[in-house]
């Protein structure tokens, strides 16, 4: 039985927490650290009232905060950590992993950390269909994005350069 149930007169409350999108999840581990950002179209927008609009945006196209991410700042950069050196053995091995064996990971990783240390903002929007990938494109682009990517399953799209 829910609250409701229990209490019908009883309104639950609801936080604005959730009405934004995430800045810190801590989704790989305790860390924070990012080792692929799978199926999300990742882009860089350099001025955060462009930011503020592509989430308004977003929002009235469908897309929930709990799954837009927005990094800045070193924080952010700590989290991609493109060497792995600043998080433990394990995302080390997985980084060196990327380098010898990945197409772009590294690369990618390398331009999105060096991006943030500039003051640049990066979101990542959870979109695994092709449909709300274009949407997210068009958002991203619309307020100024560049460098905006699809990152899915063994494969890497640009989407806009």
């Amino acid at each position: 039985m829910s609250a409701e149930e229990r209490d019908p007169g009883k309104r639950r409350r609801s936080s604005k927490i959730h009405d934004r999108p995430k800045r810190h999840s801590r989704k790989e581990n305790d860390s924070g650290f990012i080792s692929y950002p799978l199926n999300k179209v990742v882009g860089i927008i350099d001025r955060s009232r462009d930011v503020k609009a592509a989430l308004d945006d977003l929002k009235v196209a469908g897309f929930p905060a709990n799954k837009i991410e927005v990094l800045s700042g070193e924080e952010g950069a700590r989290r991609i950590d493109a060497a792995g050196v600043k998080h433990g053995g394990l995302e080390r091995v997985l980084r060196l992993t990327q380098k010898v064996l990945g197409d772009y990971e590294i690369e990618h990783a390398t331009r999105h950390e060096s991006e943030l240390r500039a003051g640049h903002l990066g979101i990542g929007v959870s979109a695994p269909r092709k449909a709300e990938r274009e949407k997210v494109r068009q958002i991203l682009k619309a307020h100024r994005g560049h460098f905006i990517n699809f990152y899915g399953r063994w494969t890497m799209e640009r989407l806009e350069p």
